[in-house]
């Protein structure tokens, strides 16, 4: 028998979904869920960058059982137990930024200093994570994440350099143990004090001092760092001193952050004083070498080429997975995941979607709710009296969302939003629908929801374009032309070219702009 016909492949969405978590640099890493918890299912087509021949040979494997799937998502990550569960957790929390031209252009330069190090031989993975935070972090895991919105505040290939080998740095000294082993420790202590006091004001006092004593670890660990991070960038022959001007930039930022925000964001220990007159950062950029005048590399140029055209601030476009597109009617009150290549219509009560070879086919047909009472299992069965195989759209939800079946040829679901009702019809050419094409069906009617609050998001999104400064260009004379689309535009323009709070760029100097654009839904 035809396997279009009944066989409903939905652990062949759970397999794609772990093709996306072996290419965990360009896919989004959450176990078949978006940031929504849409379940979805991901397609292995696109191609992994990826570190070795051994690790595309893993796109060709199909895990069947638990321990299987497990010792993929090991072999994909290079991580195991804890370290693995955090990773994960860190992927579900935001996804990989989706450009594969940036996210290779970091990893690149994450190698140059990596060879540098002292895990030279340990096979690191590079992240930018999509969000606005200006971060970039490590957790004791071979793993480097920087956030999208630290990309938008550096300009040089080598302050990005100088902020990766800090992170490294923190890695190469077990910062991250280190430190959770100083804090369980404290605790107990405090603890022990205070059953022994009776008191738990001896015990306070103690974790006040505990604190303290943090605080003043954390900003010794970030300048151990720092000097690591000096030796690796002299090592990989980029500017040290780069270094600084990442760190001044980060600092001006937390400055203007606290401003608006009436608190601090604090990315760097040694931040209480400013980077470019702090002597003992001076001292270890120093002792890591200097170059002669013009012989360290910058690369200002390379660095404008990899982020140019990059969102800035929220991405409103990240709704929806990479590889998908999320459609949002909120007349109907719904949402729902689709193929980004697939293309969709809008037809009186008909949503109709076509894959790129018009070989498959999936509509969505509204009408108004008859009997409120009837069940959508009762009232799938009614419309189709040969479906078969009938289950719940939302398998572990206690309320009735819809139910999903089959008859011969095609899948159906139906499922009821408020006053409407939702019916839901996937057929192929020839009526021969494949494994492959009804995963894609069953995704679309797993996806669809009633809408939340969330899903209403700005029409537009802010990208960075680069702009050649004309004699007389000033930060206000540009910020007119943003106004009133963008708030506070001058002030923007200024944190992120590293001119606040004050200081003009000289004319030929090649500056970040901000440009909205209308997101394509």
């Amino acid at each position: 028998m035809n396997l279009s016909v009944y066989i409903f492949n939905t652990f062949s969405v759970k397999k794609r979904s772990l093709l996306a978590l072996s290419t965990l640099l360009f896919a989004s890493l959450v176990c078949g869920q978006d940031s929504q918890g849409d379940a979805i299912s991901i397609k292995p087509s696109a191609e992994p960058i990826t570190e070795s021949q051994e690790q595309k040979n893993l796109e060709s494997k199909r895990p069947t059982s638990k321990a299987e799937q497990l010792e993929w998502l090991e072999t994909s990550t290079g991580l195991k137990g804890k370290a693995l569960k955090r990773h994960i957790a860190l992927m579900q929390e935001a996804q990989p930024y989706d450009d594969d031209k940036l996210q290779a252009y970091v990893s690149k330069v994450g190698k140059k200093i990596l060879a540098q190090s002292e895990h030279a031989h340990l096979p690191y993975r590079f992240v930018v994570r999509d969000t606005e935070a200006v971060n970039a972090f490590v957790n004791g895991t071979p793993y480097v994440y920087v956030e999208r919105g630290l990309l938008s505040l550096l300009n040089s290939e080598a302050e990005l350099a100088g902020v990766m080998a800090h992170e490294i740095g923190h890695n190469v000294a077990r910062h991250s143990s280190k430190l959770q082993s100083r804090n369980r420790r404290n605790i107990f202590l405090a603890t022990l004090a205070s059953i022994a006091a009776s008191n738990s004001g001896v015990g306070n006092a103690i974790k006040t001092q505990s604190t303290v004593n943090l605080l003043e670890y954390k900003r010794e660990a970030e300048l151990e760092a720092d000097s690591f991070a000096a030796r690796y960038l002299f090592g990989a022959k980029y500017e040290p001193s780069q270094l600084v001007s990442a760190l001044a930039q980060l600092r001006d930022n937390n400055i203007y952050a606290a401003s608006t925000a009436n608190r601090s964001l604090p990315h760097h220990g040694l931040l209480t004083s400013h980077p470019r007159s702090d002597i003992r950062l001076r001292e270890a950029i120093e002792d890591a070498g200097i170059f002669p005048p013009g012989e360290a590399f910058v690369g200002r140029e390379e660095y404008r080429d990899a982020i140019e055209g990059m969102i800035h601030g929220p991405n409103y476009t990240r709704r929806a997975p990479i590889g998908y597109r999320r459609y949002s009617n909120e007349t109907l009150g719904i949402t729902f995941l689709h193929p980004k290549t697939w293309t969709r219509s809008v037809s009186g009560a008909k949503i109709i979607l076509k894959d790129a070879d018009k070989t498959a086919q999936f509509k969505i047909s509204i009408e108004k709710t008859v009997d409120k009472k009837q069940s959508s299992k009762d009232a799938l069965k009614a419309k189709y009296p040969n479906l078969v195989n009938p289950e719940k759209i939302e398998k572990n939800s206690p309320r009735d969302l819809g139910t999903l079946g089959a008859i011969p040829g095609q899948r159906v679901a139906l499922a009821k939003v408020a006053r409407n009702t939702f019916h839901f019809q996937g057929i192929a050419k020839n009526n021969r629908v494949t494994p492959e094409q009804d995963a894609e069906f069953v995704a679309m009617i797993r996806s669809f929801r009633r809408m939340t609050p969330k899903d209403k998001t700005a029409k537009y999104v802010t990208r960075i374009p680069y702009q050649r400064l004309k004699p007389g260009d000033t930060f206000a004379s540009l910020a007119k032309g943003l106004q009133p689309d963008i708030a506070d535009a001058e002030i923007e323009l200024r944190v992120i070219n590293g001119y606040y709070p004050k200081g003009e760029a000289e004319p030929g100097t090649w500056i970040k702009m901000l440009r909205k654009e209308e997101i394509e839904e």
